[in-house]
């Protein structure tokens, strides 16, 4: 893929490599078998020709809208003017598992806007020994 990319005008973030970037500001995110396409409305026509050129190269399915990368629901807002993330999937997986599918959320039991310390601050010392609680957490 790396040598397709800089084929197709990319060039290979430094900061994450699998991260591609062109110059008219199209995105290509890869991560074993997902691929993500991001770009500027300004990019349309862009991006139209490297997703052709990616369909000719490889056997991948026509890239559409993202709805999942990584484990991480996308989805448009209720105005359709940005995105929103959410991990419902993982997190009804994580209930299963411990056996509170049937759970109730509730509100924390703390002030969503306190300010809090690290134990070192306080003078303490944090857990050394993790306990059955911190996969559920």
């Amino acid at each position: 893929m790396n040598a397709f990319s800089h084929s197709l005008g990319f060039t290979q973030s430094t900061a994450d490599p699998n991260l591609y970037l062109h110059t008219d500001g199209v995105l290509i995110l890869l991560y074993v078998n997902d691929i993500s396409m991001s770009y500027p409305e300004t990019a349309t026509k862009a991006t139209i020709e490297v997703n052709a050129k990616l369909l000719e190269r490889y056997k991948i399915p026509k890239l559409g809208l993202v709805r999942q990368f990584l484990g991480i629901e996308i989805y448009c807002d209720e105005n359709g003017t940005g995105i929103c993330l959410g991990q419902k999937a993982h997190n009804t997986t994580i209930l299963k598992r411990f056996g509170m599918e049937h759970s109730h959320g509730v509100s924390p039991p703390i002030d969503p806007n306190g300010k809090f310390d690290l134990p070192d601050v306080r003078g303490e010392k944090e857990l050394e020994v993790f306990t059955d609680y911190q996969p559920v957490v």
